[in-house]
This record gives structure tokens, sequence and C-alpha cells, in this order.
């Protein structure tokens, strides 16, 4: 039996897991980045997320599957590479830290070493990935933005992080949500705020850091052609909007709405004056 027909039997008994899932776990990872959009999303990833925070895999087997994720043929596979394929072994690679972490919160079976080695990979993906698609109409979700998102929301949970690492994820976020290459439609600046009050409900940042970091979205040097301008200034807009709102629905850091206004009105005076 092929791996798409055991997985739709299994999603038909409500994911229950055969008595040794760890064969087949490591054949979804071999096969996370899949041209076949329902093997690859709706039945690989939403198999894996019953199972691993569900407690079908022992600590043990969670430790053997962790450095095949972050390894060069998953997570960093042909990073850098962009409107290829391989965009969808990393990003769905991407998707399955989010589970371990999960995982761990609920019952702590990663060391603070192996916290550190994911944090490393996860912010070195980010880094370096240049391919900004969301949905592919023939392929289906590529979204490897809005999956690194969800990666370093629950990284900036974890209390392995320190202040410097909640640093350098406001730093990536910052990178990811200026960039001229595309205009996120597909909830990515959502997904990036997620990370942002994971971040501040740390408390361990200064308000006063916190309010330079938004402002500097106001001073960004802006490219000297017109389309990536454009681009980037949407996108620092619709960030900026999905973060003041945000903040001001949970109200416990609304007093981060005046900064956001002001910024708002900096990058685009002509709508705000």
């Amino acid at each position: 039996m092929i791996l798409k027909e055991k997985l739709i039997l299994i999603k038909e008994n409500g994911y229950q897991a055969p008595p040794d899932p760890f064969q087949l776990i490591q054949e979804m990872i071999n096969n996370i980045g899949s041209l076949d959009a329902e093997l690859r999303d709706e039945l690989i990833y939403t198999t894996l997320s019953h199972w691993i925070p569900g407690n079908s895999l022992t600590p043990n087997e969670l430790e053997l599957l962790l450095p095949v994720v972050l390894d060069s043929n998953h997570l960093l596979f042909k990073l850098g590479e962009t409107n290829t394929d391989s965009v969808f072994t990393r990003s769905f690679s991407m998707l399955v830290i989010p589970l371990l972490l999960m995982r761990h919160r609920e019952s702590p079976f990663l060391s603070r070493e192996q916290i550190q080695q994911i944090k490393e990979k996860v912010f070195y993906n980010i880094q370096e990935e240049r391919d900004y698609r969301g949905y592919d109409e023939e392929k289906g979700w590529a979204h490897a933005i809005a999956h690194a998102a969800d990666a370093i929301d629950d990284l900036a949970q974890c209390s392995e992080l320190d202040k410097n690492d909640l640093l350098t994820i406001l730093d990536l976020v910052y990178e990811k949500m200026t960039t001229t290459d595309r205009i996120y439609s597909d909830g990515e600046d959502e997904r990036m705020v997620n990370s942002i009050i994971s971040v501040l409900n740390r408390k361990i940042l200064s308000q006063t850091y916190v309010e330079q970091w938004i402002q500097s979205f106001g001073n960004v040097v802006k490219n000297t052609e017109f389309l990536p301008a454009f681009k980037q200034k949407n996108n620092i807009k619709n960030f900026l909007k999905s973060l003041y709102f945000r903040v001001k629905f949970h109200k416990e850091d609304a007093d981060l709405c005046p900064t956001i206004e002001h910024t708002l009105y900096k990058v685009e005076r002509v709508y705000y004056s």
C-alpha cells in the first residue's frame, strides 16, 4: 500500500496511530515536500499534527526525528532558491518544529543544547529564505514565511531562549516584513504578529526598546525603483496594521498603539493627513 493510501485510511480512522508509528513517520518525513498538495498538507502534516503533540511517539523517537527535520535534505534543502519546488520541503519541514516545541512545553524532552540547535537552524533558514510565495495555484501552499513565523512564535515561548534570542526574532521579523520582492497576501503579516505577541508576553524586553523597533519601520531606506518600494511600503503598512489591532485587542500591550499610529503616519502620510 502506498503512503497516500495508508494516510487516507488513518484519516478516516480519526488519526489513530498504529502500534509502532515511527517507521511510518520516517516515510512521511521523507515525502514532506511532495508536490501532491493533498499528500503534503492534508495528510502528512495533519497526521503529524495529531501524532507528535498527541504522544504517539516516545521522547527517544522524537529526538531521532529532530536532526532529520533540521538537516540539509529538509529544513535547509536548497535554501536560497526562488520559485522552485524545493520550497515545499523546507516549508513543511519548518512546520514540524512547532509540533515538537509544543510537545516539549507540555512534557520537556529536549535538552537546552537541542533547543539551541533548533533555534540556530530556524534563524538561519529565515535569514536565507528567498521564496516568498504563499499559495501556488498548481501545487498548493508554499508559505515558507508563514511557516517560519509559526516556528519563531513557538520558539519565543520557550524559556530556553534569552533576551538576545528575542532581539534576533524582532530583527528577523523586521527583515522579512520589509522585503521588496513580493506583497504578502496570504496572512503572513498576521502569522508574524503571533511571534511578536509571544516575544512581548515574555516580559523581557523593555517597552522603550519595542517602541524603537516599531519606529524603525518608518525609517526604512526606500528602494529607488518604484515597484520594489511600493511592495515594501505595503508590506510594512499591512504588518503595522495587524500589530496595531492585535495589541489593542489583547489590551495588555495597548500602550504601543500610539507608537504604531505615528509610524504608520510616517510610512504613508498621504492617507493620514
